[in-house]
């Protein structure tokens, strides 16, 4: 009988040293499971911790980059010429000129192409057309090249304006000038005779 609680005794005690190994070995002083060692961020060669690159899954994002501004693309137009010929082409109007006012209240307008065909307007009259002769057309672009139009006064008048006086205005080449014949312009007056059915 007192050997079988002898041997019960050692065995509890065996037990319980058996526990109290595992206990010491399964936990530290505290009482809590060591803490599993975490490897340090790496340092770079500044000193700074390295910053983590993308995943594989990750979209990389691109620096932007600068647009050059659009460039207007060159026109082909030529520069304007600052000469005028004196001439017309065939067909195309060379000179206009009206003449008014008189005594009579006239109001007469002839207009001349280059090739020479003019027509005559008259507010008492019919429409008049004609064609002007070699030599006298030649006479009308030789007075036209010569009086220089883009240099003559664009208005010639006496101040004060004569009663009932006579205007004469002409256009050449997108010049205009208007006379009232008291100051004597020979190149214009040139012109001016020239002209068919105005007078």
């Amino acid at each position: 009988m007192r050997s079988t609680r002898s041997g019960r005794s050692a065995a509890a005690l065996t037990a319980a040293a058996l526990c109290g190994t595992l206990l010491l070995t399964g936990c530290d002083g505290a009482g809590e499971p060591p803490a599993a060692d975490t490897p340090a961020p790496a340092a770079t060669a500044t000193g700074a911790p390295a910053t983590s690159t993308p995943t594989a899954g990750a979209p990389a994002t691109a620096a932007p980059t600068a647009t050059p501004p659009p460039v207007p693309p060159a026109t082909g137009d030529p520069a304007p010429s600052a000469s005028v010929p004196a001439t017309a082409p065939q067909g195309e109007r060379l000179v206009a000129a009206t003449v008014s006012g008189g005594f009579d209240g006239r109001h007469r307008s002839v207009l001349v192409n280059g090739d020479g065909g003019y027509t005559v307007l008259d507010r008492t009259k019919p429409p008049k057309s004609g064609r002007m002769g070699a030599q006298e057309l030649a006479e009308l672009k030789d007075a036209l090249a010569d009086a220089d139009f883009a240099k003559l006064p664009r208005v010639s008048k006496a101040d004060p304006p004569v009663m009932d006086g006579i205007t004469t205005t002409v256009i050449h080449r997108g010049h205009e000038v208007t006379t009232d014949g008291m100051k004597k312009l020979p190149e214009l007056d040139r012109v001016i005779a020239a002209l068919p059915g105005l007078g």
